[in-house]
């Protein structure tokens, strides 16, 4: 437990001392934040990873006994939940020039957009967004910086514990310093990637530090070559003439900073339910043990469970087979007149019911806390936590928490994209326009039933259509204008016989006894 305990210790010292000794190396302004701050990220963090906590107790002969807590790692359930239905690999994000014509064909065809699409795709970028915005929601933050490699645009991230903001603006962190602690040969280092800006350019600036130890200290400075070669410039400068913006994007989930207002950095989507999440724990913790203490236990005097003397071995045999681990003995005087005459059972009543109430409760709680609906998650014996599968409403906790998060993301991506136009404009790589219109599409389908939706909205509506039937076929099949054009032509040759109402009107002049036959 105080191993556990000491190795979490030491790497908040750690990470808080490299930040001092980056602030004072590089002889940067003040950081904008309170070195103290990285304790709380650290914390969340090592809370999403569910590191062992180890209980322990000591018996009546002053023995100590220790093993692992079960836990139920809600906290990496709660940040998986968040990030998927924030954002997932439908989601649709599409480029247009000024002046293009409002079409999604002419949109997914236009250069900026096949440029962007192209980047996004090379990166792997829907897959990996969605699991860097797991770590964000987990550590209050994340960090996407941008950059030209092999004649490519590149997007890499940085979660919370490793970004130190220097400055903000309206606009959020506009200079930083990125911190990437890695070993390698028996030495470690320590990259530094510092933002920063003056009247005329965006810098970005690399040092390279090795260390015999991982310890707090920065170690000695060395060249970059040392390991990156000839792929990492010391200085890298970006004209503001031709960059609108700084190559980084710091996002965050949308919720007050309680703990430190005043800085520019997130906090974890549990930040405020910690107490809750060790309850939680603790009450599954409680009803695993509960499984072990209610295995059936049969008590007997060892007098009781001998038999004689076997005349084939010359051993004594018991009455019971110890395998299988029911019965227990105890030491008994046979010629004592209150020596017991039977076995006993001594298995305990399990509590599992009300033991699961309460997991039950205490998720109840956890979803206020973390921003959704009471009852999004539900604990049962034969499937552990299980999310709901109902249907996720307008007003609801869960979607409103959704659409917030959104908010900000939403910024973030548009400031991304335009730091990719730039860089590839830059570099050559891209001829399009900077200046384009960008439209971000998180499917809420995943989060709303919309089945359900329609049903609400048709009855409002009188049960009238609430679409062209062009619309609901490029929206159903993920089509563009002029593929749903296709689509909806081929079905109306296919059913060129007619609706219901024209044939019951053709019917009404013709032969009253034959049947009406629909069209394929």
């Amino acid at each position: 437990m105080f191993h556990n305990l000491w190795l979490k210790i030491k790497g908040v010292l750690i990470k808080m001392g490299l930040i001092n000794a980056v602030q004072n190396v590089l002889s940067t302004s003040d950081l904008i934040i309170d070195s103290n701050f990285y304790s709380k990220i650290s914390e969340w963090q090592n809370i999403y990873a569910g590191e062992d906590d180890i209980k322990s107790w000591q018996d009546v002969t002053g023995k100590i006994h220790r093993r692992k807590r079960m836990s139920l790692k809600m906290a990496k359930v709660i940040s998986k939940k968040m990030s998927t239905l924030v954002f997932n690999e439908k989601a649709r994000i599409l480029i247009s020039e000024k002046g293009d014509a409002e079409n999604d064909d002419n949109i997914d065809k236009s250069q900026a957009n096949q440029f962007v699409k192209g980047v996004l795709e090379d990166n792997y970028f829907y897959h990996n967004f969605g699991t860097r915005l797991e770590y964000m929601f987990s550590g209050g933050g994340l960090a996407i910086r941008t950059y030209v490699k092999d004649g490519k645009v590149k997007i890499r991230f940085a979660t919370a514990d490793s970004f130190l903001p220097i400055s903000q603006d309206e606009n959020g962190v506009s200079e930083c310093a990125i911190i990437s602690k890695f070993a390698k040969s028996g030495k470690y280092y320590t990259l530094v990637e510092l933002h920063t800006e003056d009247d005329s350019n965006y810098l970005v600036q690399n040092r390279l530090f090795e260390s015999d130890n991982n310890s707090d200290e920065l170690g000695t400075e060395i060249p970059l070559t040392t390991i990156y070669g000839d792929s990492l410039k010391e200085i890298s400068k970006y004209p503001k003439s031709s960059y609108s913006r700084p190559t980084f994007v710091y996002l965050k989930p949308n919720l007050a900073n309680n703990f430190d207002p005043s800085s520019p950095l997130g906090i974890s989507i549990y930040a405020n339910a910690v107490d809750t999440l060790d309850e939680l724990d603790q009450a599954y913790d409680m009803l695993m043990q509960e499984l072990v203490m209610g295995r059936r236990r049969i008590v007997a005097p060892d007098w009781m469970m001998i038999r004689n003397t076997d005349p084939r071995t010359g051993k004594k045999k018991a009455y019971v087979d110890f395998e299988e681990e029911v019965y227990q003995s105890y030491y008994s005087d046979i010629s004592s007149p209150n020596a017991p005459q039977k076995p006993e059972d001594v298995t305990l009543g399990l509590r599992t019911q009300e033991i699961t109430q309460t997991i039950n409760t205490l998720l109840d709680y956890l979803c206020g806390q973390t921003g959704f609906s009471v009852g999004s998650f539900t604990y049962t014996a034969a499937q552990g936590v299980e999310t709901a599968t109902g249907v996720i409403s307008r007003n609801s906790d869960t979607y409103q928490s959704k659409r917030d998060h959104e908010t900000i993301i939403e910024d973030g991506l548009k400031k991304m994209i335009i730091s990719i136009l730039e860089l590839g404009k830059a570099a050559g790589i891209y001829q399009g326009s900077t200046d384009v219109d960008i439209s971000i599409n998180f499917d809420d389908s995943i989060a709303q039933d919309r089945t359900e939706n329609a049903k609400y909205f048709q009855l409002m509506n009188g049960n009238a259509p609430l679409m062209p039937q062009k619309e609901a076929i490029k929206r159903a099949n993920d089509l563009t204008d002029s593929e749903a054009e296709d689509w909806y032509s081929q079905i109306k040759e296919e059913n060129s016989q007619g609706d219901m109402a024209d044939i019951l009107d053709d019917n009404k002049d013709g032969d009253q006894d034959e049947t009406p036959t629909m069209g394929n």
